[in-house]
C-alpha cells in the first residue's frame, strides 16, 4: 500500500519535491535522499529513551536499523551514477554514436521482455541492469568516454571501494564480515566479525559521497550540455526551439545541496548566458 499524504502535510510537500528530483535532476534527488537517510540514524539516539530502554536491546535494534540506512545510501548512490548516464540518453541524441561502441552496455532479450510491464525509458532499459557500477575505474572508464571527465577523484578510488565491500557485507551477509571480504579491505584481522555502522559513520560516508555526486552533476552535466548546444550554433539562439531541452538539461547538470529547496527555476536569460558562453554571439 503507498502513503498518499493529504495536500496540506509537510510529508506531501517533501515528497513532491523529491519526486520532481528524480524524475529530473540524479544529483539533487542523492542529496535529498542521502540527508534523509542520515537524519533517520542520528533520530534513533538515547535521548530519545527513557533511561531504562537505552540498554542492549536498543543498541541491537539501532544497529540493525543503521545497517539498512548504510545500504540504502549506497543504493542511492549506484542509481544516482545509472540515471544520470540513463536521463541524458534520453533526452539527447548527442551520445548516440559513441553509446554504439561502448562495450559495457548490451541488450538481450530477456531483459527486453522483462520491461514490457514496465515500460521504461530507453536510457533506464540500456543502462539500469549493467554491472560494473561499484567499481570506481569502471565508473571513471564510463564517464570519461561519454562525457570526458572522470568523477571520482584518485585518492578517492580506495576508499569508495572500501565501502562498497561494506555495503556487500550488509546487503549479502546482514553485515557478517567473511574472510574473503576482510581480505578485500585490508583488514584481515577482523574477518568473522559484524560491522559496526553508527550515526556519525553515515553521516561521514554522505560526506564523503557528495562531492562525487557534485562533480557528476555538475562537470558531466555541463559537457552534456555543451555537446547539445554546439552543434546548434549556425541555427543561432532559439529559446522557443530549445526551452525544454535546454530546461532538462540543466536540471541534469543540478546538484541542489538542500532538501527543502526545490529546483531552480529556468528562464531565457540563463539559456542565452549559457550561448553566450560557449558561441560568443546570441
Amino acid at each position: 500500500m503507498v502513503a498518499n499524504p493529504t495536500k496540506w502535510t509537510l510529508e506531501t510537500a517533501q515528497a513532491e519535491r523529491d519526486e520532481q528530483k528524480r524524475r529530473n535532476s540524479p544529483g539533487s534527488f542523492f542529496y535529498a535522499q542521502g540527508r534523509a537517510l542520515v537524519s533517520a540514524a542520528g533520530y534513533f539516539h538515547d535521548g530519545r529513551l527513557t533511561h531504562a530502554s537505552r540498554g542492549g536491546v536498543a543498541r541491537k535494534h539501532r544497529h540493525r536499523i543503521n545497517l539498512a540506512l548504510f545500504g540504502q545510501l549506497m543504493a542511492s548512490f549506484e542509481y544516482m551514477l545509472k540515471d544520470f548516464v540513463a536521463q541524458g540518453i534520453d533526452l539527447v541524441d548527442v551520445l548516440d554514436d559513441r553509446l554504439k561502441g561502448e562495450k559495457w552496455l548490451s541488450l538481450d532479450i530477456e531483459r527486453v521482455l522483462n520491461q514490457r510491464v514496465a515500460q521504461v525509458s530507453v536510457g533506464a532499459l540500456l543502462v539500469h541492469p549493467t554491472m560494473g557500477w561499484h567499481d570506481p575505474d569502471q565508473v571513471n572508464d564510463r564517464f570519461k568516454s561519454l562525457y570526458g571527465n572522470e568523477p571520482i577523484a584518485t585518492d578517492e578510488i580506495r576508499e569508495l571501494r572500501r565501502l562498497w565491500v561494506l555495503r556487500h557485507t550488509v546487503a549479502h551477509n546482514a553485515g557478517f564480515l567473511t574472510g574473503p571480504d576482510a581480505g578485500r579491505l585490508g583488514l584481515p584481522h577482523l574477518k568473522e566479525s559484524v560491522v559496526a555502522i553508527d550515526a556519525e559513520y553515515l553521516e561521514e560516508t554522505f560526506g564523503f559521497l557528495r562531492p562525487i555526486a557534485t562533480r557528476v552533476a555538475r562537470d558531466s552535466g555541463k559537457a552534456l550540455l555543451m555537446k547539445w548546444l554546439r552543434p546548434l550554433g549556425p541555427q543561432g539562439a532559439d529559446w522557443d526551439r530549445d526551452e525544454e531541452t535546454y530546461r532538462s538539461l540543466k536540471w541534469l547538470g543540478t546538484l541542489v545541496d538542500s532538501r527543502p529547496t526545490p529546483l531552480p527555476s529556468l528562464n531565457e536569460t540563463d539559456y542565452q548566458a549559457d550561448w553566450q558562453d560557449l558561441h560568443g554571439f546570441v
